[in-house]
């Protein structure tokens, strides 16, 4: 009914660790949705530290004479699983959606992007760079262009998701045991 109830990781697919306290730090994750939101919603998302965050924390860090951190998204990881949420509330951890999990009362929508669109509506934020692709040619371009530009964004990418924008189509491709049919991962040689 547009509270939010509980965040949770991801864990080992099933079973996660619950970070609502945690996540009601982040100002990229609305803690109400505003009327007519549905009665039941799941989004799925990532927490990020965006590189000049890291960068500045570190640079804290080392002139007060501590050690620095290895990376952004160990530094994100571990932040979530703070046991105080002041702690994480200090870190300018963000936030991008990246899936409606599941929906109860809320609109018919019939693709990936649509769905994306909804949510951003609702007040999370989806990522700028997110394409709406018609053809085999056009995703081999926009995973090369990511590969080529990927330094240019303010947070660390190891690759391009792809995914397929009909939910029908989705739902008649399935899934193994352990990934979406539906979806893929084009990964950046390190």
């Amino acid at each position: 009914n547009g509270v939010l109830v509980q965040g949770a990781t991801r864990g080992d697919g099933r079973v996660g660790e619950n970070i609502t306290d945690n996540l009601r730090t982040l100002a990229d994750i609305p803690t109400e949705l505003g009327p007519g939101a549905p009665a039941r919603l799941e989004v799925r998302g990532e927490v990020y530290l965006p590189l000049s965050a890291f960068e500045a924390t570190n640079a804290a860090l080392v002139e007060a004479g501590q050690k620095p951190y290895v990376n952004p998204r160990n530094t994100a990881a571990g932040s979530l699983r703070q046991k105080d949420p002041a702690v994480t509330a200090q870190r300018r951890l963000r936030f991008w959606t990246y899936q409606l999990a599941e929906i109860e009362g809320g609109p018919e929508l019939g693709g990936h992007e649509q769905s994306l669109r909804y949510l951003e509506s609702l007040g999370f934020p989806i990522n700028p760079t997110v394409t709406v692709l018609g053809s085999l040619a056009e995703v081999s371009a926009h995973c090369r262009h990511w590969a080529a530009h990927r330094h240019d964004l303010d947070y660390d990418i190891d690759g391009v998701v792809v995914k397929v924008d009909d939910l029908a189509l989705r739902e008649r491709l399935g899934s193994t045991a352990r990934a979406p049919r539906w979806a893929i991962a084009f990964k950046f040689p390190p």
